[in-house]
């Protein structure tokens, strides 16, 4: 018997990148960046995952905001809080299978934690083609 799916919907998660162990955070300084920081365990680094018609829907527990994108679907697009849904595609890593990749539907763009998944505190959450990289992965942790 395998085990239950860990990524269940209606419930809230932390969402660390399995490179750096910064998690995905909306920024304190603007309530609409979607940094990668250190833990905390603060509201803004906690994310309500509901999936709906339009997929996953990912909303930030300390503003109600979803996250989404700020600007056109292509490399190096900012993942920003706001006020509409955005439908994303959760997929198991096909390396570690213990880790997700978070994709935009029907696209080959995943969610990338900038400068090769850099520990920097504040380093930017963008949309990037899929390949390897491992600051590309995330790993769920229900809280």
């Amino acid at each position: 018997m395998s085990a239950p799916e860990l990524v269940q919907s209606g419930f809230t998660y932390r969402i660390t990148n399995a490179k750096s162990g910064t998690v995905m955070d909306l920024s304190g300084l603007d309530n609409k960046t979607v940094i990668g920081y250190p833990n905390f365990n603060t509201n803004n680094q906690q994310w309500a995952l509901q999936w709906t018609n339009i997929g996953w829907t990912f909303r930030s527990v300390s503003s109600g905001l979803y996250l989404g994108i700020d600007g056109p679907l292509a490399d190096g697009t900012r993942l920003v809080a706001k006020p509409e849904p955005f439908g994303w595609h959760i997929w198991h890593d096909e390396v570690d299978s213990s880790t997700y990749r978070i994709f935009v539907p029907n696209t080959t763009l995943n969610v990338d934690l900038n400068n090769h998944g850099s520990t920097v505190p504040g380093t930017a959450i963008t949309l990037w083609y899929r390949w390897l990289g491992i600051h590309q992965t995330w790993r769920f942790e229900r809280v």
